[in-house]
């Protein structure tokens, strides 16, 4: 009991160190908030067009509101995702030796980012909670059409929070052993935008393409809880596509600490 609370007490500070922060740079939750209406406005746009070109009312099951409301969830998933900047300033620790701090104190290298990641990211949660909400308020029936599938929504969401970051994770310490990696997570970035559903609902995508995803962990980020909440996924699939999630957070989370304590026999802690 007293390491548990050990660890809550560290890393709880660590959260609301960063919550003080966060309400430093407000501007960044407006810029987010911008960033998915106006990307919710484009799509609108472009998938309008594609609908009255077409002449039809339904595209692979999703009508033109159906994908409206696909989209912008994606949208705020896919930032509150997101931990590429967090991954950004882990690379550069390992790159220019500060590191070190990590190894002579009791603090966990992957559990302090993470619990970095969520404190910046705060102020994201309750601007999109907010969103969320007014969406469900004003456009009855659109989303989330049982309190069931709010709790689904949730709980496939936290999952996906913690496997994104689990994922980058791996990446970054490939930084132990190249001397440029930043290349590659923003690479993910840009392809996890499109492979993860964040931009068009996977069920768009060819049956070969998708054969090949259903062996990565790209569906468990945001398609599956978009899915979920929109009602476009059967209650009967639920915990088996949970349990597969859950799967790839454990297996990311055992590879990325089995190439950790590789890549620090090989750590020399220049600069530091």
């Amino acid at each position: 009991m007293n390491m548990v609370n050990r660890f809550t007490a560290k890393y709880s500070a660590v959260i609301r160190m960063t919550w003080i922060q966060a309400l430093e740079y407000k501007a960044n939750s407006l810029v987010g908030t911008f960033a998915i209406i106006s990307g919710v406005f484009i799509e609108y746009l472009l998938w309008k067009r594609i609908f009255l070109t077409r002449g039809v009312s339904v595209i692979n099951g999703f009508t033109f509101g159906d994908l409206m409301v696909y989209i912008f969830l994606s949208l705020v998933v896919g930032q509150l995702k997101s931990s590429w900047i967090t991954s950004l300033e882990m690379i550069t620790a390992i790159r220019e030796g500060e590191l070190n701090k990590y190894l002579i104190r009791p603090i966990s290298f992957f559990t302090y980012h993470f619990m970095l990641f969520i404190g910046y990211n705060s102020l994201f949660y309750l601007v999109y909670f907010f969103m969320i909400a007014g969406m469900i308020i004003f456009f009855p029936g659109w989303a989330f059409p049982s309190l069931l599938n709010i709790a689904g929504f949730l709980g496939t969401l936290i999952i996906s929070v913690y496997l994104s970051y689990s994922v980058y994770f791996v990446m970054v310490c490939f930084a132990f052993w190249f001397g440029e990696v930043r290349a590659l997570i923003i690479a993910y970035n840009l392809a996890n935008m499109v492979l993860s559903g964040q931009m068009v609902p996977l069920r768009f995508f060819p049956d070969s393409v998708l054969k090949i995803l259903r062996f990565t962990p790209l569906p468990y980020l945001v398609d599956l809880p978009v899915s979920i909440a929109t009602g476009n996924l059967p209650v009967e699939r639920w915990w088996t596509e949970s349990l597969h999630s859950l799967f790839w957070s454990v297996a990311m989370t055992f590879i990325g600490l089995v190439v950790y304590r590789e890549g620090i026999q090989r750590y020399e802690g220049f600069g530091g």
